[in-house]
């Protein structure tokens, strides 16, 4: 049976006298798939005019059929992108949004897709409402205005690492004729995905996080009824051929993270994927643990991610949670995300499988009001 913690920190390039914290930002690519993604770059580059025409759609087909088996998803809904929020603004750009009409999101959404509902209801004449998070299925569908054309909802929260129960608001919303677009940024990998069962009129999600492919792989799911309706940011030849034809070719581009992202699964499955959820989550919930007790405050999350409210007071802004977040790595050598958000300073923390308790024992030492100095 393959180790955890020490005894898989080889499988990648992660500087480990670092404390790295910090997975669920931006993912770590072990170097056999790292390897895998320069395969397919070396061989376009042999000859690329061969490998354009004749080579990649039929690879960019396998390694989609390959992705959709995993997340129970239908492959003719599933199209590849670089990352989750652009998956999100092929949705929300795809839209027919009037003045009057409204979208609407959560308190925990993410930042950056929040800033594109923003401007496309700034151009639209559209309302983005921010719903509060707390707020129970039914309660949450109640609150709906009849004018809502779209619900965004956070599969797992970015800043307070919650896994919202999305198959009970889907259920509840389903009934209003509202479409949902669900942001699983952080869920493939870190839960069981069942996209089928799910049935969320839009889904998109990252490999390059908590699946293990290379940096830029990520995925867009559109249900049957939409799939005429939603196109890509950027309009190329495949205009009006369907999903797989516009999403596939939008111009030249690097396709190695895409391809890589059947070796991401093949690299997780080697380990099993269960075994590395019951594995991240113990470890995480061990760790956050250790800090809220030695911080004596709060913790919010789950799965292989936790925040972590900071003993700190005064200003709670984004600036002085950056701060706080470079000094933590200057001077102690831990990778942690510091957010701000409702009303206090948070750190996150994730769990993968290159990590061990000793790594949060660091963060417990840190000495926050002298960082914070």
């Amino acid at each position: 049976m393959r180790e955890f913690g020490r005894g898989c920190r080889s499988e990648f390039r992660l500087d480990h006298a670092v404390a790295q914290l910090n997975h669920g930002s931006f993912g770590a690519t072990p170097l056999v798939v790292l390897d895998a993604a320069e395969a397919w770059r070396r061989r376009m580059e042999d000859d690329t005019t061969h490998f354009v025409r004749r080579i990649w759609p039929g690879a960019i087909a396998e390694a989609r059929q390959k992705l959709a088996a995993f997340l129970n998803a239908d492959a003719d809904g599933l199209v590849f992108v670089d990352n989750a929020t652009q998956g999100a603004n092929a949705v929300l750009r795809s839209l027919d949004l009037r003045p009057g009409d409204v979208v609407a999101t959560t308190e925990h959404g993410y930042r950056a897709v929040a800033k594109t509902i923003d401007y496309v209801c700034r151009r639209t004449g559209a309302a983005h409402l921010r719903l509060a998070q707390t707020l129970a299925p039914g309660e949450l569908a109640a609150s709906l205005p009849p004018q809502t054309k779209l619900l965004v909802l956070d599969h797992i929260t970015s800043p307070s690492a919650l896994v919202v129960p999305v198959a009970e608001i889907l259920a509840a919303v389903r009934p209003l004729g509202v479409p949902v677009l669900v942001d699983g940024a952080h869920a493939p990998g870190q839960l069981a995905l069942d996209l089928a069962a799910l049935g969320a009129d839009f889904y998109v999600g990252n490999c390059h996080k908590w699946l293990f492919a290379a940096k830029g792989a990520a995925f867009l799911s559109v249900a049957r009824d939409w799939r005429g309706r939603v196109h890509p940011t950027t309009i190329s030849h495949g205009l009006d051929q369907g999903l797989a034809a516009e999403f596939d070719w939008t111009g030249t581009r690097d396709v190695g993270a895409w391809l890589s992202v059947p070796d991401g699964i093949a690299f997780g499955a080697s380990y099993g994927w269960d075994r590395i959820r019951a594995h991240n989550n113990a470890l995480c919930r061990a760790m956050a643990k250790c800090l809220a007790d030695a911080y004596g405050t709060e913790i919010r999350g789950d799965a292989h991610m936790a925040a972590i409210r900071l003993p700190l007071s005064g200003t709670l802004d984004e600036a002085r949670a950056l701060r706080l977040a470079a000094r933590l790595y200057d001077r102690v050598q831990v990778q942690a995300p510091v957010m701000a958000f409702d009303g206090a300073l948070w750190v996150r923390v994730s769990a993968q499988i290159y990590n061990t308790a000793a790594d949060g024992d660091r963060l417990a030492d840190a000495d926050w009001p002298a960082l914070d100095a």
